[in-house]
């Protein structure tokens, strides 16, 4: 006997790979994260304990300074630390201080620190050095030097490098913010472009499924028109080819239309209002057969000519007409179309508005969203579709200016003007 090893694949293996990678990226970067924290944190305790050494070594030289040379050697010393400190006598007079943000006084003022009295003040940069360096003493322990004839105290205060780590937690903070925001904004796109994927597949699918039983329709219409005409069956025979004719050519233009939403159509400059004028027509020759009992008006100013298909953009008046029919429940339905140019922004406006249900603040936010829907019945693909076209391939933009439970709904699409 043979056995056979069958491997089932999950149907959802796309998805289950994007949350491994989305999960194994994030354990990584955390990690990654946690690490720099603990060396971040080990180099702040090395940064305090080398800045501590640097005061002590500093206070314990200090001792031999009593004459000039000792002086210049430990200011060549002190022009090599770059650590904050400053050195006081016992009642606070600063005499040397470094990195701390003041200018230290020059060797013909030293006197000028000599006079200095903490307890009466009466210059102000030795009182900001005096104030400083009670502000290192609430971070680190000062350090006492005894010599021979003086006693001094060493005032140091965190190294560039231990003021810098402060801020590293907020860097990482920054860094995972920024990582779970890119991540999503990712996860995001990849689900846009897969549910795009999906709907321009199906348009070009109906598209290419419609075109051969149509053509044959249409042959066949044309063979049942000829034989009317021969043998005389009367204007309703003929009548009814033609109008079946008529709604054949339109399920083809139709047809036509899902095809080019997968590619990029050609665009040719073209008037406005003639389309927008064919689309009321249709629906209006349709009213008794699609049992409209709604009025359409149109206003329009002298528009531009505008680049674009008219196939497509007939499309989109098309579908946002049928939506505000849908939308219009009972009698005295309204729907108003105006077109004007807009000069400050070369652009032109088109308004689509009903007094039909309108829609909740939360069907507002993703009306346009691929499968959203109000209706009971349909894909909810009319909208996206007609963002798609409006924005992706005339570089215009359409949204929903006005809408309000009861209260019907408005669209605004605007087209450049080029």
């Amino acid at each position: 006997m043979k056995h056979e090893l069958n491997i089932r694949t999950p149907r959802n293996l796309s998805f289950l790979l994007k949350v491994y990678f989305i999960a194994g990226t994030v354990l990584l970067v955390s990690a990654a994260l946690l690490y720099n924290n603990s060396l971040m944190k080990r180099m702040s305790t090395q940064a305090k304990s080398t800045a501590s050494l640097f005061a002590r070594f500093v206070g314990i030289s200090l001792v031999e300074a009593e004459n000039e040379a000792n002086r210049k050697f430990f200011r060549e010393i002190r022009d090599a630390i770059s650590l904050p400190y400053i050195l006081t006598d016992i009642s606070g007079r600063p005499f040397i201080w470094n990195d701390i943000g003041m200018e230290m006084v020059g060797d013909d003022e030293w006197q000028r620190c000599v006079n200095f009295n903490p307890l009466k003040p009466n210059d102000d940069l030795l009182l900001r050095v005096y104030n400083k360096a009670k502000e290192f003493d609430e971070k680190n322990e000062p350090f006492i030097v005894e010599g021979k004839n003086f006693r001094l105290i060493i005032h140091h205060g965190p190294s560039k490098l231990t003021r810098e780590l402060q801020y590293a937690p907020y860097v990482q903070f920054a860094v995972i913010i920024v990582f779970i925001l890119l991540g999503f904004l990712g996860f995001r796109a990849m689900k846009t472009g897969e549910q795009r994927s999906i709907w321009v597949g199906m348009a070009k699918e109906t598209a290419h499924q419609l075109g051969t039983p149509l053509s044959s329709v249409m042959g066949w219409l044309e063979i049942i028109k000829d034989q009317a005409e021969k043998i005389d069956c009367g204007e309703r025979i003929t009548n009814a080819a033609v109008e079946a004719t008529a709604d054949v050519q339109r399920l083809s233009k139709i047809s036509s239309r899902f095809g080019k939403i997968g590619s990029a159509p050609d665009l040719e400059y073209q008037k406005l209002a003639p389309i927008i004028e064919e689309t009321v027509d249709y629906f209006e020759r349709r009213r008794p057969a699609l049992k409209i009992d709604s009025t359409i008006t149109v206003s329009m100013d002298e528009l531009p000519l505008i680049r674009c298909s008219h196939d497509l953009i007939g499309w989109v008046f098309e579908n946002l007409i049928k939506n505000s029919l849908d939308a219009i429940s009972g009698k005295e339905g309204k729907i108003n179309i105006s077109a004007k140019m807009n000069k400050n922004d070369n652009r032109v406006e088109i308004t689509f508005s009903d007094n039909g249900r309108g829609m909740s603040l939360r069907m507002k936010n993703r009306i346009f969203s691929p499968g959203v829907t109000t209706k009971k019945r349909g894909w909810g693909l009319g909208l996206a579709l007609v963002k798609r076209i409006v924005e992706e391939i005339h570089g215009g933009s359409i949204s929903l200016i006005f809408t309000h439970p009861g209260e019907g709904a408005a669209f605004m699409i605007t087209l450049p003007v080029e």
